[in-house]
This record gives structure tokens, C-alpha cells and sequence, in this order.
């Protein structure tokens, strides 16, 4: 029995965090009948091989502002995941040079990662995604779009300081909810949409045309995460806020632009005022189980910590 041609996916953004984390799903996913060849769009040859140790079995060398070379990465391709880099000021310039390739290609599937909540138009990177949203809804191609909440992940950073000084500390109010969210969920959430909405699957473009909000499970403070994370690891830990200048000059020292930092302090105003609770059940739709918790998260972080 001859084999079927192997599902095309390009991935972009492939070296970044979610992007990693992507590759890794999509690899270990399988489309009934056909393969996953995982191709990685990179911007240095030289990180092909820690990419490449993900599962992933090509790699294509773009700049996503630049239109050439995004053609070039997109063909034989079947599928295009965008992560776009975060916070980026061209946001919506890069998603558009993507659709424009993507139309040029004949792409079958463009799977959009967005934000949660877009439509927060005071976040500027919300507002671009949002107007890079209706871009692609726009552009006559099969897509899908995917708005991932704030990560469990931001823990990790600060993990050591959190156990050794005992604060878990944000730059924004204590007493604000997030629906956190494993990156580990998303990402095998995404690589449903791309496998579930495959040519050659059971139901072909199971997911196209839907835009999907990508919850966690609980709507938690500062206060409930240093709560759970004292329970966890058995040690005492509190809620802090960090003042936004203080988070600014952090930025700063670890050698962000003032693009950037002007961005953060925005987003996290933001989340100061409103932050950002979500409904989880599209998610649990979409990986078949109840979403990983943030106690879970947190004693798996604590089990992989050495020490």
C-alpha cells in the first residue's frame, strides 16, 4: 500500500517560544493516511538544529518582511501556522505579506495565531492583530484563527526569585483574574486545527472559517497564583506589584527596545485595570480533556526545577 504524501505545515516564527512548542506538537501529531513534515521558517540557518531536535524536518531561511522569501517558504506547503514575533509594530505589514504569499501559492489552510480578546484595542498589539484578523478573514483563503490568553509560562522568569524571595510579583494589581493558560495545551490545540483540518482527514476543514478562544481553566490573581504556588512547593509566598517604572528599567537592562518597553508598560496599565479573565471551554473542545490547571503547571515546573 503506497503511502499518501506527507501533510506540508510551515511554521513560522519556529525558533521563538511558541513557536518551539508548536513544532514540537505538530510533529508528534499524526493525519489519518499521511504523515506531518513540520517545515520551519527561520531567520539564521544556525538554529536549524535545535528545531530540527523538535521533530521538525525542513527549514526554509525568511524574514517576514520580507514578501520574496515568504513565497519561497510556502511552497509545496499545505499549511501555514503564524506566529508572529511579539509585540512587533508590524504586526499586520507581516501577517499581510503572509496572505499575499499564501494567495499566490494556493495555500489550503492559513491558521492565524492571534491574542485573546483583540478587540482590547487599547493594547496595540491587540489592535494589530485584530486588523490583521479581518485582513485574512478578508482574503478569500481557508483559515483559522487561534486567540491564545496570557501564559503559565510568564512564571518561569521569575521562578527562582519567586523561591527565594517568597513574592510573586507582576506589574499589575494583585487582586486582577487571568484564565492563564499552558503553552503546552495551546500548542496541542493548534496542532488539532492543522491535523483535524487536513485534506486527506475524515472531515476535511473541520476548523476553517472559526476564530477559537484558547482559555485556561481558572480565573486567578496574583494572590491565588502565590496561593497555589506556596501550596505546591511548601513554602510561604506572597502577591506583589511592581511599579511600571521599575518594570521599564528592567526591560531596559535586559536590552528591550523602547518600542518595546513602551508596549509593556501599555499592556500591563491594561491588565492593571481590567485583567483579562476568559472562558476555558474551547479549549477543552478542542485537546478532547479539562485544560492542564495552574497547580498542575506549577508542580510540574517545580519537579523539572534542579535543586
Amino acid at each position: 500500500m503506497t503511502q499518501a504524501s506527507p501533510l506540508r505545515v510551515l511554521v513560522t516564527g519556529a525558533n521563538g517560544r511558541t513557536g518551539r512548542a508548536v513544532v514540537r506538537a505538530l510533529a508528534r501529531r499524526a493525519v489519518p493516511g499521511a504523515p506531518v513534515c513540520v517545515r520551519a521558517l527561520l531567520r539564521d540557518p544556525a538554529q536549524w538544529p535545535a528545531v530540527a531536535a523538535l521533530g521538525a524536518a525542513e527549514f526554509a531561511v525568511g524574514d517576514m518582511t520580507d514578501p520574496a522569501s515568504l513565497a519561497v517558504a510556502l511552497r509545496d506547503c499545505d499549511t501555514l501556522v503564524h506566529i508572529g514575533p511579539p509585540m512587533h509594530p508590524l504586526e499586520r505589514v507581516m501577517t499581510g505579506h503572509f496572505i499575499a504569499a499564501a494567495q499566490a501559492v494556493g495555500l489550503r489552510h492559513f491558521v492565524y495565531y492571534s491574542v485573546l480578546q483583540p478587540l482590547r484595542r487599547d493594547i496595540r498589539h491587540h489592535r494589530l492583530k485584530l486588523e490583521a484578523e479581518e485582513d485574512l478573514v478578508e482574503s478569500g483563503l481557508a483559515y483559522t484563527i487561534l486567540q491564545p490568553s496570557r501564559y503559565m509560562q510568564h512564571l518561569e522568569p521569575i521562578w527562582k526569585t519567586v523561591l527565594s524571595a517568597g513574592v510573586h510579583a507582576m506589574p499589575f494589581s494583585t487582586e486582577v483574574r487571568f484564565n492563564v493558560a499552558d503553552l503546552l495545551d495551546l500548542a496541542e490545540a493548534t496542532a488539532t486545527v492543522v491535523a483535524e483540518s487536513a485534506p486527506s482527514a475524515a472531515q476535511p476543514g473541520l476548523y476553517h472559517f472559526g476564530s477559537f478562544e484558547l482559555a485556561g481553566p481558572e480565573a486567578l490573581s496574583q494572590q491565588d497564583m502565590a496561593g497555589i504556588i506556596g501550596a505546591v512547593t511548601g513554602r510561604a509566598v506572597t502577591a506583589a506589584q511592581v511599579p511600571i517604572a521599575e518594570m521599564e528599567a528592567r526591560a531596559r537592562a535586559a536590552g528591550f527596545g523602547e518600542d518595546r518597553v513602551g508596549q509593556m508598560a501599555s499592556m500591563n496599565r491594561h491588565y492593571d485595570a481590567h485583567g483579562m479573565p476568559g472562558n476555558p471551554r474551547v479549549l477543552a473542545m478542542l485537546l478532547g480533556r479539562e485544560p492542564t490547571s495552574f497547580r498542575a503547571y506549577v508542580r510540574r515546573l517545580s519537579e523539572n526545577t534542579p535543586g
